[in-house]
């Protein structure tokens, strides 16, 4: 079954497209990383997927669901609450605990009881680490701490799809890897996950499948073993090449 149906994406900036007719199918419980060179428009892509970009044209279909109109607020609503997003830049409100942050959109959106999504959100820190963060505050937590936080607060939603846009990117060196561990343990539980990356061995070892975009398109697809090995579009050489030697 598909988790995610994308037919004929475009997102056009004005004049300028950044996004150029895209079509992808991903299965129930499958990875898959988008890896390409920057401006390639990947992360406007995976934007549009929950339409924090509304798409120029195209549509997107989320499980057996239909296409989202960009106008209706409900069905909008409803989409992010199927689809997860985690930022690189952590979007955790500074002014309130790591609790506060966590709950605040299972209480609002879900309608959840305040027992209850904070029992919920401690039971998703302790998965990352962190229960003993609840209390504290964005600011005294360091990048990686920050990130496993926001991956946290976007499985409070509890969704069907979960989205990275280049979650690691502005991290220290250092906690990449804490970062990563998590996701490769919700790729182990089988959430399903479209993953924007410039970590090329996370893709190899955890994705079903690997994505390159280049020109706001679909260049290439396949599984890492085969992608990484023995790419068959000049372009997807050249890049990896590039980033891998």
């Amino acid at each position: 079954m598909n988790m995610l149906t994308v037919r004929g994406l475009h997102k056009r900036f004005g004049e300028h497209e950044v996004v150029k007719g895209v079509d992808l199918d991903v299965r129930q419980g499958e990875v898959v990383v988008i890896i390409g060179p920057s401006g390639s428009g990947k992360s406007t892509f995976i934007r549009c997927l929950n339409s924090l970009e509304v798409p120029s044209a195209g549509t997107v279909v989320v499980g057996a669901g239909d296409s989202v109109d960009a106008g209706d607020r409900k069905a909008l609503a409803r989409l992010r609450e199927d689809v997860g997003m985690v930022f690189q830049d952590y979007t955790l409100f500074p002014h309130m605990t790591v609790m506060a942050n966590m709950t605040l959109a299972p209480i609002k959106l879900k309608r959840m009881s305040k027992a209850d999504a904070q029992a919920h959100a401690l039971a998703l820190l302790d998965r990352v680490g962190l229960r003993h963060k609840a209390d504290g505050y964005p600011s005294e937590l360091s990048g990686g701490q920050q990130q496993r936080v926001a991956i946290v607060r976007a499985l409070a939603m509890k969704p069907r799809l979960l989205l990275f846009d280049e979650p690691t990117s502005a991290l220290d060196p250092e906690t990449v890897g804490e970062v990563l561990n998590v996701m490769k343990g919700l790729a182990a539980e089988g959430m399903t996950m479209i993953v924007v990356t410039h970590e090329m061995g996370f893709a190899r070892e955890v994705a079903d499948r690997v994505v390159f975009f280049e020109g706001g398109k679909i260049v290439e697809t396949g599984p890492p073993a085969h992608l990484f090995s023995t790419p068959q579009h000049p372009r997807t050489r050249q890049f990896l090449q590039s980033v891998l030697h």
